[in-house]
């Protein structure tokens, strides 16, 4: 017997997506979180990874990468929390976190909603299953 499911849904004003770049010339990524907000509200986290973090080997020698990659989760808060502290306003702490961290971190623009569809279309690369 099927159960009915009942999903949780978010409704942001805007968003980012963050993925991690082990080689800063690659097309390919691991994704971290989607990153979005409300408007007067804190923002919101989407995880992509698991709470424990990503084992850094294999994807970063870098100390600093291996930290937020073994514990994004508190990165991220710490950071953005930083950042909205420093602007005074969600959106603006999401568009510095971005602006600051485009090294081995990853972020697509800061699609508001509001915008018209597609203005910011993301570039995927299909992989094929091993």
């Amino acid at each position: 017997m099927q159960q009915a499911i009942e999903p949780t849904e978010i409704s942001l004003d805007a968003y980012t997506i963050c993925s991690f770049l082990p080689d800063i010339k690659s097309a390919r990524a691991l994704p971290l979180a989607l990153i979005g907000y409300r408007h007067s509200e804190d923002p919101w986290f989407v995880w992509l990874v698991p709470k424990e973090g990503v084992d850094p080997a294999g994807l970063t020698d870098d100390p600093y990468y291996a930290k937020v990659l073994r514990d994004p989760y508190a990165y991220f808060k710490k950071k953005l929390g930083k950042y909205v502290e420093e602007t005074g306003c969600v959106k603006r702490g999401i568009e510095m976190l971005i602006d600051c961290h485009q090294n081995h971190l990853s972020f697509t623009p800061l699609t508001e909603l509001r915008e018209q569809p597609l203005r910011h279309p993301l570039q995927a690369e299909f992989v094929g299953a091993f």
